[in-house]
């Protein structure tokens, strides 16, 4: 009789070991497998490996700006626009130096971008070798660590596909921000078998039910309840649910500058934007008394407070909203406190509460300015460039006067057309984040707006534009002046300085590096330039000879620093001089 088989188990089928690859291919790699499609950046010695790395990826678009605060600004718009990852790739020494800005403007804006930074090899670190962004040398990551939300090197081969992992999870998740990685050279190029990394990470935000319950029941019963939406609202379906959730209670909704769109402005229940650049109808209601409050997605700062106003302070609810706990209780005291993203919040919150009956409030109201023939009032040329361009249209806007009058008077619907990073205030931002915007969203229309002393900072990212063929529309408020600065300066000092920004011949500058400009004078000529602006194929760069002496009424944010009791002879002695 036959002995039946002795039962043996399976062996795992084995696997070919993967051929050695080089790490700055690896890192690429898993850039693409977390969805990266677009870089900015400019090219350099020790960051050579990843762009040879990026020239096997025909599905992933290097774009290369004329400067590096120009690839970071514009990395940082393409991942506000689309909500994926932005990168940046720069080198070593001034590379990295010139784009620290950019990384502390993702950081103040809370922006998931990757700046990735060649460095020197290893082993000449510490002994003069030339831009050493080492420990021993200029110490990137200790300059990166106070404005990124993590910072280091990649210091060993094998740690490499490991730490990019860390990096990119870190970025995106939480309250998004920019990380920063730095490679040395002779790492980038170094052959390593990459490991198969089996691991995920996900947040989960839960809110006990009996908050929610609480909340609700303290919305439908507030005599004058807000919604105050900071751009923590853009995200998700946190706008639906935010106008939802107006409608089912009657709320008036105002929004933070920042946020301005997330909530849409002609609906009656918009207040506006309250804060810099602000509109009446937020601020009298809000003087008017408010009881219950709902801060969302803000960090109630300066800008966004109306400089702190004690009328924020809802004596019967203050509930403040927010992914970030460090962001709650710094300028206000909270009734009710929530870690969590605004959509989930407001989901959660739209299940419970029941409709409520209030009168509307009528919508916002802005307001009325004066023009003149001599140049164009700022306020109309916002009317009339908003009137030759689609209803779709993102703007991004640069820091400066314009900026007020772009809060003020433009009309914003869509929560992801309007585009400001008011975290860090940089000038200069507004042509790298149309850049960005666009390439994020091809089908629609870019269009900057900035003041010139913003132009003359970083205009030749319009060349960029030019080289891409990006069809952005900058308009440069053009009021010769840094006008902001020469205002504030007056306000406090009381004697106004000369800071004057001729000569400088915006057309002519535009022109050389390539793109169509116009020069607007007088009311009309942007509305008679519209067919040229709708036919264009590249950048067009409009000059707007605005009129400097219309000013948009708003709070004094500089009394504070203006001489005090505390100094009776010091401004005596300015009040002699003037």
């Amino acid at each position: 009789m036959r002995e039946p088989p002795i039962a043996h188990a399976t062996a795992p089928a084995v696997t070919t070991q993967p051929m050695p690859r080089r790490v700055a291919s690896v890192l690429v790699d898993l850039l693409v497998e977390a969805g990266v499609d677009m870089i900015f950046g400019l090219p350099g010695g020790p960051i050579s490996p990843i762009h040879d790395a990026l020239m096997d990826h025909a599905d992933v678009r290097v774009i290369t700006t004329r400067h590096e605060s120009g690839a970071m600004f514009a990395a940082a718009a393409y991942a506000r626009t689309t909500g994926k990852l932005g990168v940046a790739v720069v080198t070593s020494g001034p590379g990295v130096l010139n784009a620290l800005t950019g990384l502390a403007s993702a950081h103040c804006d809370g922006l998931p971008v990757l700046l990735l930074i060649g460095e020197v090899p290893r082993k000449v670190h510490g002994k003069g070798a030339l831009q050493d962004g080492s420990a021993y040398g200029l110490n990137i990551v200790a300059m990166a660590g106070h404005i990124s939300k993590m910072a280091a090197e990649i210091g060993d081969a094998h740690q490499a596909p490991l730490m990019m992992r860390r990096a990119i999870t870190t970025a995106l998740s939480g309250r998004r921000g920019p990380v920063a990685l730095t490679i040395p050279m002779d790492v980038a190029q170094a052959p390593i078998v990459a490991p198969r990394i089996a691991s995920d990470v996900s947040v989960h935000h839960a809110i006990a039910p009996s908050t929610l319950d609480e909340l609700a029941l303290l919305l439908e019963l507030g005599q004058r309840p807000l919604l105050l939406a900071g751009s923590g609202c853009r995200a998700g379906a946190a706008p639906r649910h935010l106008l939802a959730l107006a409608e089912a209670l009657g709320c008036p909704v105002a929004t933070t500058p920042k946020a301005k769109g997330v909530f849409p402005e002609s609906h009656p229940l918009a207040l506006g934007v309250y804060g810099l650049g602000g509109h009446p109808s937020a601020r009298q209601y809000i003087e008017g008394g408010v009881d219950c409050l709902v801060a969302l997605g803000t960090s109630l700062g300066d800008l966004s407070t109306d400089g702190w106003s004690a009328a924020l302070q809802a004596p019967r609810a203050f509930i403040h909203v927010d992914i970030d706990a460090r962001q709650i209780g710094k300028s206000y005291a909270p009734t009710h406190a929530v870690i969590a993203p605004c959509d989930a919040f407001l989901a959660g919150l739209l299940a419970r509460v029941q409709p409520v009956r209030r009168l509307p409030m009528g919508g916002v109201t802005r307001h009325p300015l004066p023009s003149r023939d001599e140049r164009i009032a700022p306020q109309v040329a916002i009317a009339e460039l908003q009137a030759v361009l689609p209803e779709d249209t993102i703007f991004t806007v640069d820091s400066g006067e314009h900026f007020l009058f772009a809060t003020h008077y433009l009309a914003i619907d869509r929560p992801d057309s309007f585009l400001v990073m008011t975290g860090l205030g940089s000038m200069g931002q507004s042509i790298g984040a149309a850049i960005g915007a666009q390439l994020a969203t091809p089908g629609r229309t870019a269009a900057a707006i900035c003041g010139d002393g913003c132009f003359a900072m970083n205009a030749f990212e319009v060349a960029t534009a030019v080289a891409e063929r990006l069809p952005i529309v900058v308009f440069v408020f053009n009021d010769q002046r840094l006008g902001m600065v020469e205002i504030g300066h007056q306000t406090v000092y009381g004697r106004k300085p000369d800071y004057s920004t001729s000569p400088m011949d915006v057309c002519a500058l535009a022109r050389g590096l390539g793109a169509t400009v116009l020069r607007a004078e007088r009311a009309g000529d942007i509305l008679a330039a519209g067919p040229i602006i709708a036919a264009r194929t590249g950048p067009i760069v409009i000059d707007v000879l605005i009129d400097p002496d219309i000013r948009l009424p708003k709070k004094d944010r500089m009394g504070a620093f203006s001489p005090t009791a505390a100094e009776p002879e010091r401004a005596r002695a300015m009040a002699l001089k003037n």
